[in-house]
């Protein structure tokens, strides 16, 4: 079924594509040669005016073929008129043409997220907890309060207030406190770089200073040449600490306000075996859970394995030590008001809590009117554009890691799990998919429609043409380059999917 929601997925999301190419086509008076659904044998075809429509066998997409597209095919072309050639077409309409098809893809995804703000509205953004003397503490805030406007702006995504504390300058927020609407602001602080090491071991003496870390003072260098495997000798205030090095991981110093977002709660939203819809999980290995952080601390605790510990370090501090629990797993959950120890194993638990939509969110829904759903599902399509935008330019910058993208496997994986979750997370997929398809396909980069813009863009400025057979072979070695990236992007969505 994951494969099936996949192909109906990227169906959609390349035909509505391809069709903003056709229909730019067709306005400025381009051979359209094949209109396609689909790829591999024809199904059923039906020829046009000029253009053959035609259903394939494999629904992988689709794809218009224009006259004149490629020069190194230009056989086909010799019974077309010149001036209904693409590459005879003036510069504009070339940078037009190609830039329908991201423009229709974007197109779709705020099409999709506007009527999914307006029939099924928009998500609380609430306040689990406030930390003590923190910025939000002193600004008044309080557990519980509901975000409803960040400098102006409809908070429909914890992002929202993310992206202003990011900003670092005084953040203007409008709150909903027991119904009443109340304004503040407040100013975000700098948060220390912290780094997270997940590590074996036998001994951790906790709430330590670092005075050495394998030797050195500078925590930061040695954690940076630290590959898995590698021995660990802490030296603290309170005793040494030994080990060997699982993985790290880091984050960079931060604006932040001293929040701690509700995500979601205990109670489980849908069956799935071994839950019941309006299952309460009450403790997991004895601890309590009541909110959605303490499942997090808990299903954290758990992953860990025998004698392996996750350990915080900011400004050469231990901060917090996450250790494996020793005592056998159990599940306790209020089912119809009544106490039950659930039937399931660990590795389980993990996989089941990991589905999307089955711990119910905190918060309510918000229905906003039709003016407000359009403006707050614009923002909401903006936000996520933007978000997008910072993920290319980290993964060009090497702040992001090729293992960081999916590929078709992943997103097959990613179709399923949003298919059963319900509609709305369904059309929410398909919105963030297309939206991916727009702004990836405005790269400047050759076989991508970025790439065509920028020989468009180049004619323009230049007043000079580019040699189509010259254009044809940087294309087609753009594509060639992007067919191995995509093998690349393949393999480690199966090692990431399978070999777990």
């Amino acid at each position: 079924m994951s494969v099936i929601y996949f192909l109906l997925v990227i169906t959609l999301v390349v035909v509505v594509h391809e069709f903003g190419h056709f229909i730019f086509a067709k306005l400025f008076n381009t051979y359209v040669i094949e209109f396609a659904i689909g790829f591999g044998p024809t199904i059923f075809s039906k020829k046009g005016k000029e253009t053959t429509f035609k259903f394939n066998l494999i629904p992988l997409g689709g794809y218009v073929r224009l006259a004149g597209e490629d020069e190194m095919n230009s056989s086909e072309n010799t019974a077309i008129s010149s001036e209904k050639l693409l590459y005879n077409k003036k510069p504009i309409q070339k940078f037009l043409i190609s830039f329908a098809g991201p423009f229709f893809s974007i197109l779709l995804g705020y099409v999709l997220l506007a009527f999914n703000g307006l029939y099924y509205g928009f998500q609380e953004v609430k306040i689990e907890s406030v930390i003590q003397d923190s910025p939000a503490y002193y600004a008044g805030l309080k557990d519980g309060d509901v975000i409803k406007k960040v400098n102006g702006n409809y908070a429909f995504d914890s992002s929202i207030l993310s992206l202003a504390i990011n900003g670092g300058k005084k953040v203007d927020l409008e709150i909903i406190r027991n119904g009443e609407n109340i304004n503040t602001e407040v100013t975000p602080e700098l948060t220390p770089k912290e780094f997270t090491v997940l590590f074996s071991s036998e001994n951790i003496p906790e709430n330590s200073v670092i005075k050495t870390f394998n030797k050195t003072e500078n925590t930061e260098s040695v954690l940076q040449n630290l590959v898995s495997g590698d021995p660990l000798i802490i030296e603290t205030d309170k005793g040494n600490i030994t080990g060997n090095l699982i993985n790290s991981s880091v984050t960079e110093e931060r604006k932040t306000i001293g929040i701690y977002y509700a995500l979601f709660t205990n109670e489980i939203v849908r069956d799935i075996f071994p839950f019941e819809k309006g299952d309460k999980i009450k403790s997991i290995n004895g601890m309590e859970i009541n909110t959605g952080n303490d499942l997090i601390n808990a299903v954290q605790t758990i992953s860990l394995e025998k004698n392996n510990y996750i350990m915080t370090i900011s400004e050469n501090k231990i901060k917090n030590i996450i250790s494996y629990s020793d005592v056998p797993f159990s599940v306790k959950i209020i089912r119809n008001s009544s106490e039950e120890i659930l039937d399931i194993s660990k590795e389980n638990f993990i996989k089941v809590i990991g589905e999307p939509n089955v711990i119910k969110q905190a918060g309510n829904k918000w229905k906003p009117g039709i003016g407000e759903s359009f403006i707050t599902s614009v923002q909401w399509a903006n936000t996520l554009l933007k978000s997008m935008l910072q993920a290319i330019v980290q993964l060009f910058s090497g702040a992001a890691s090729s293992k960081d993208v999916m590929g078709p496997v992943g997103i097959a994986d990613l179709a399923g799990k949003a298919a059963r979750s319900g509609l709305e997370t369904f059309i929410n997929f398909i919105a963030l998919i297309t939206l991916n398809l727009g702004i990836f396909n405005l790269l400047p980069l050759p076989a991508l429609d970025g790439g065509r813009i920028v020989f468009s863009l180049y004619e323009m400025i230049t007043r000079k043409r580019v040699n189509p057979k010259v254009e044809a072979i940087i294309h087609a070695v753009g594509f060639l380059l992007l067919m191995g990236l995509a093998v690349l992007i393949t393999y480690q969505d199966i090692l990431r999917i399978f070999g777990k």
